[in-house]
């Protein structure tokens, strides 16, 4: 919800960029989907990102950018609820 202090201050420290756009576009190329509704709207979600299963994100893999201009319509109701999961032991 802060993009200019998140490119400040984390960006820089762990990830090899300053620009948020490019940041957000990296997030798009690698399969990481917005949140459109609820507690968690604005932020990125990924299946295979999860915390405590490390394991899952080696399968994470960047798509080959197709250069088409149109955007596929994305279905909110496939979005996860993170707050109604069992919480990790």
């Amino acid at each position: 919800h802060k993009p200019k202090a998140f490119a400040a201050t984390i960006m820089t420290r762990f990830f090899n960029q300053s620009k948020y756009t490019s940041f957000q576009r990296q997030l798009n190329l690698y399969g990481f989907s917005r949140c459109s509704r609820g507690r968690d709207s604005g932020a990125y979600y990924h299946p295979l990102f999860l915390r405590g299963h490390q394991s899952l994100a080696k399968n994470i893999t960047r798509t080959k950018v197709k250069g088409n201009g149109h955007k596929t319509m994305k279905f909110h109701e496939a979005e996860p609820d993170f707050y109604s999961m069992a919480p990790l032991v």
